[in-house]
């Protein structure tokens, strides 16, 4: 097979065909009726209703496994290997010989392009495809979907075009929406009271846009889910950037905010209170941007307080699972970071928590390592609470804290 071959064997077998009168890709695609769709049209299209859409990035595994435009699906025209072969021919011998080996590649996935496509209820949908730059191999891969009977469009300038939103965003130097922050000690509940608002409210979950609880054992309730890790600062600014725009009210006209986005604000004719948890400057290895994080430090607060057992119910719950599988990711954790944490906690303390994960009594050890370490590091901001709630009583915090958002959003007149 040709991705088989060594660099080497590569080139001679490229110099062994006959690619002088392969047609440019550019005219090879003008014989389709494939349209164009630009960033906004496509968060937009995405926001009024994104279960009859279906978006397709054609990059190569990797690309789209470190980063990628939300709620899309990955069909890899070139494959890794693929691409970094394809790449060689372009670099050291020629665009047209590049472009040769790149349909044969491509070509023999028509089938099990057929299948994805199914899969993906294609028929009842509309379909868009993106690369990374919008050119070869979107417009290659909606080529073959055309064949198949589909009528694709191809996102103008690609990956890239939707990530200069992203930067334009997060480059403002005042975020263009307010905060609400939720403050309070660790498993006091505040990330469970995001959750279950944020089918009713905007909010921005930093702790799932890192896919990190933002602790030095943060990883693990993602890990014992099966959760696949952000890779890069890059895609947990993405995922924030998703949060921010599809959480914001299709239903608000206020005219509160007097800078302008330029582009990007074009997209935000609205302007909203967002419900976000206190957070340091950065959540696991990622940092908060900076104007939303300088945002944060002004924001009004609300304090979630919890009893000791339910916030030692609710960690063990995210930190160990039912079935306490968390048990063996904790006690590597933990012995790995074991000097930090003998420093920290003393060697007695340290030694005691090891036994009792050995045991597998995740409830006593909750305990000690709330009241011993995490208490002891929070650090209030001293800002004034406007409320207290107590999260005992998910429910019942639930509607206090929205009678809170209505109280204050009519406030500021959001």
């Amino acid at each position: 097979m040709i991705k088989d071959k060594s660099p080497k064997e590569l080139f001679e077998f490229i110099r062994s065909k006959d690619t002088g009168n392969i047609p440019s890709l550019k005219s090879i695609l003008n014989a389709y009726e494939i349209s164009k769709f630009s960033t906004d049209d496509f968060l937009q299209k995405l926001k009024s209703g994104r279960e009859n859409t279906l978006l397709i990035d054609a990059r190569s595994e990797k690309e789209f496994e470190e980063t990628s435009l939300p709620f899309s699906v990955n069909f890899p025209v070139l494959s890794n290997d693929e691409r970094h072969n394809t790449g060689l021919i372009y670099k050291k011998y020629s665009q047209t010989s590049a472009l040769w080996l790149a349909m044969q590649y491509a070509n023999p996935k028509s089938d099990s392009l057929k299948v994805f496509l199914d899969s993906n209820s294609a028929s009842q949908k509309s379909i868009y495809v993106y690369c990374w730059r919008g050119g070869g191999r979107s417009g290659y891969l909606s080529k073959m979907i055309c064949d198949l009977g589909y009528k694709p469009s191809v996102l103008t300038g690609g990956y890239k075009s939707y990530r200069r939103k992203v930067n334009e965003l997060f480059s403002e130097e005042i975020f263009p929406h307010e905060l609400l922050e939720l403050s309070g000690l660790t498993g006091s509940g505040k990330t469970e009271l995001l959750r279950n608002l944020k089918n009713d409210l905007p909010v921005i979950d930093l702790e799932d846009a890192a896919r990190h609880y933002s602790s030095l054992l943060g990883q693990i309730p993602y890990d014992i889910n099966n959760v696949r890790p952000v890779q890069n600062q890059t895609a947990f600014e993405n995922n924030l950037f998703s949060q921010i725009f599809f959480n914001l009210p299709v239903n608000s006209h206020s005219t509160h905010s007097t800078h302008s986005m330029h582009s990007t604000h074009s997209m935000y004719s609205t302007h909203s209170t967002y419900l976000i948890e206190s957070e340091s400057k950065k959540v696991g290895n990622f940092e908060i941007p900076k104007y939303l994080y300088e945002k944060l430090q002004l924001a009004p607060s609300v304090k979630i307080t919890s009893s000791i057992d339910s916030r030692v119910k609710r960690i063990v719950k995210e930190y160990f699972g039912n079935d306490l599988r968390g048990i063996e990711p904790m006690k590597i954790l933990m012995t790995g970071k074991a000097n930090f944490f003998r420093q920290q906690l003393s060697n007695t303390i340290f030694d005691e928590l090891m036994e009792l994960l050995d045991s597998g009594r995740a409830e006593e050890f909750t305990e000690i390592m709330i009241k011993e370490y995490y208490d002891k590091k929070y650090k209030d901001k001293g800002k004034e609470p406007l409320a207290d709630i107590s999260s005992d009583d998910i429910n019942s915090a639930v509607n206090e804290l929205k009678e809170i958002y209505k109280r204050i959003s009519s406030e500021n007149n959001f």
